[in-house]
């Protein structure tokens, strides 16, 4: 394929011809990238900052196979070249292999321990910690004279290897002056591109919480940056069963710091009636420590065996004040149709080996 973007005195210019896919590839024009790295590549082979390059567009496309073989043939050449080091640790990222790709991170860190792109890799590959324990408190104020809700939720996560981890969750609420103590209990599997989980739980008296519960869902990578997601539950109450099922779609951008995502949902409430409505949801991180996140949602909802249709909105912040322990904060406003809702949530998570 000839070049045809770039003056013809250029398409004959090995430095100005890899200057020009440089470019392209640093503005994330890989297509274009690549067609001139071709050009380069017949016109100087053995050319190894070309082929990283080429591996690294290869890459941003989701073309696995090439990409690794663009990285190999570097290092077949330079060894010691860490740039592909580095690539061969993101192709096994990208596959699931975090085996691998901790490996290939070892290996670039041995290379070259004080680069910060090879320092941010290892980190970005640490397993995490395989103990994460979760406390939330949360204190509605009610419209219409209704006296306030209060919420707790003590939660325990085990991750037990790369793919599968179990938990479970109490959670204690007091809502019009009766309380319910909800447990539950879940299982995630991790597979290469996505993952599945599945959870049952219960309510001891089931006053107004679900007498049993049963949810499952999971989600499946599209492309580099769009996923597809299903959630689906029934859940019976003292006044009957309501089932939901929930497809979506989510998109991570700017390099996955800013993740948005959006769901239709489909309940079929107590007396069979369906209903639908959505949610929409952006979580940004904005430095390495500290997420915000922003959801909206007009959306029936069951509460007290009654579904009823809700919009709400709701901040969101977690920091992590050091490598273990993070806090967060959030503020909730709900349209309930007969009142309005207003909560605050504090909550603390720690991760411990």
């Amino acid at each position: 394929m000839i070049v045809q973007d770039v003056p013809a005195e250029v398409r004959t210019d090995p430095a100005a011809l890899y200057d020009a896919a440089v470019a392209d590839r640093r503005a994330g024009l890989h297509g274009e990238a690549l067609v001139k790295l071709d050009q380069l590549l017949r016109l100087q082979p053995g050319n190894v900052d070309a082929r990283l390059n080429q591996g690294l567009s290869l890459l941003a496309l989701n073309r696995l196979d090439e990409a690794e073989a663009a990285f190999q043939t570097v290092l077949a050449a330079a060894p010691d070249y860490v740039d592909a080091r580095l690539g061969l640790a993101r192709v096994a990222q990208r596959r699931g292999d975090l085996a691998g790709a901790r490996t290939e991170a070892g290996r670039a860190a041995l290379a070259a321990p004080d680069r910060p792109e090879v320092i941010a890799l290892v980190q970005a590959l640490r397993p995490p910690p395989p103990w994460r324990v979760d406390l939330d408190v949360s204190r509605s104020r009610l419209g219409a004279g209704l006296p306030d809700w209060t919420e707790a939720r003590l939660g325990a996560i085990r991750t037990l290897d790369e793919r599968w981890s179990v938990g479970a969750a109490a959670e204690w609420t007091e809502r019009f002056n009766n309380d319910d103590l909800f447990i539950e209990g879940r299982l995630d599997r991790r597979f290469a591109r996505g993952g599945v989980y599945g959870a049952l739980g219960g309510a001891l008296e089931a006053d107004y919480r679900p007498e049993i519960s049963l949810r499952a869902g999971g989600d499946v990578r599209l492309s580099p940056v769009i996923s597809a997601t299903l959630d689906a539950s029934a859940a019976r109450f003292a006044s009957g069963t309501v089932s939901s099922l929930q497809p979506g779609l989510a998109a991570d951008l700017a390099e996955g710091r800013l993740r948005v995502a959006a769901r239709w949902i489909n309940a079929w409430d107590e007396t069979d009636q369906r209903r639908t409505g959505y949610a929409v949801s952006a979580q940004w991180a904005a430095t390495d420590r500290l997420r915000l996140r922003l959801d909206h949602a007009d959306a029936p909802e069951t509460s007290e065996g009654v579904t009823v249709d809700v919009r709400a909105v709701s901040l969101g912040a977690e920091i992590d004040l050091t490598d273990q322990v993070s806090l967060r904060l959030g503020a909730l406003h709900e349209d309930r149709g007969a009142y309005d809702r207003e909560a605050i949530t504090l909550g603390v998570g720690w991760r411990f080996w």
